[in-house]
């Protein structure tokens, strides 16, 4: 029996288009009226998503690769990077020439050290210097990189952080080493009072791995990565074709 559902968000619920469709939209709202909890599960942050919210506001929200879980307005889990650690490694990353872009967020502010106009996820960040804010804790901090090697010389000097490497780009982000959707929806979970073996999840990148793994119902679409897959007990269609409303509509 499946109490809550758990999903990613880019390249899993949403299509390439990076939208949503009436029709998944209609299964989502079809799976609530019959008491099931919905929650979505994404690197992006809150402000990045809040256009889906207009299409279905989901029961909880998991933002900045599972650093932050809400319900509605209440925060759920929060794991940050202390404002030392911080300025810390920003500071480390501008060093680097083979640093491209350096973002850092939390819910209050979206810093970054260049624009790239060309990137509509990163349209609402702010372009800033560094330097003037030492004092901020961020949720995650994310690097553009020319040379991966860079990236992991900079990952060894902070061991307590957790580096993480999106598949097929040249885009890492560092988080606290608790940063992780699992530890997001365990988290949801308990607060709705809801054992993990009833949540079904859906993902397709490295970073869903943990939730379809740990789930009791995990779910890969076709399009994910084979390190996915191989952890999924279930195959659905990939996200272009709306893999996972008819997954849902098959299961629940």
């Amino acid at each position: 029996m499946i109490r809550m559902i758990v999903t990613d968000l880019d390249n899993t619920l949403l299509r390439g288009d990076k939208s949503i469709s009436k029709y998944t939209v209609s299964v989502l709202e079809k799976c609530r009226e019959n008491g099931i909890k919905i929650a979505f599960a994404t690197a992006r942050s809150a402000q990045a998503s809040s256009g889906y919210f207009e299409q279905f506001a989901p029961d909880v929200f998991i933002g900045y690769g599972g650093a932050v879980s809400f319900a509605g307005d209440e925060i759920i889990s929060r794991f940050y990077i202390p404002a030392g650690i911080s300025y810390r490694l920003i500071n480390r990353c501008l060093q680097e020439p083979e640093i491209l872009y350096v973002h850092a967020i939390n819910e209050s502010v979206a810093f970054t050290n260049r624009l790239d106009p060309t990137h509509i996820n990163l349209s609402h960040y702010e372009q800033v210097d560094f330097s003037l804010y030492t004092d901020i804790s961020y949720l995650k901090i994310s690097v553009v990189a020319a040379d991966p090697c860079v990236v992991e010389r900079i990952a060894s000097d902070f061991p307590m952080l957790d580096l993480l490497r999106y598949t097929g780009e040249d885009l890492y982000r560092f988080a606290d080493r608790n940063a992780v959707k699992w530890n997001a929806v365990k988290a949801a979970a308990e607060y709705y009072g809801i054992s993990t073996d009833m949540v079904a999840a859906f993902g397709d990148d490295m970073n869903d791995y943990e939730m379809i793994k740990n789930c009791g119902i995990g779910v890969a679409v076709e399009n994910a990565v084979e390190e996915v897959k191989s952890a999924a007990g279930f195959i659905c269609d990939i996200s272009d074709n709306d893999g996972v409303a008819k997954w849902l509509e098959g299961h629940t």
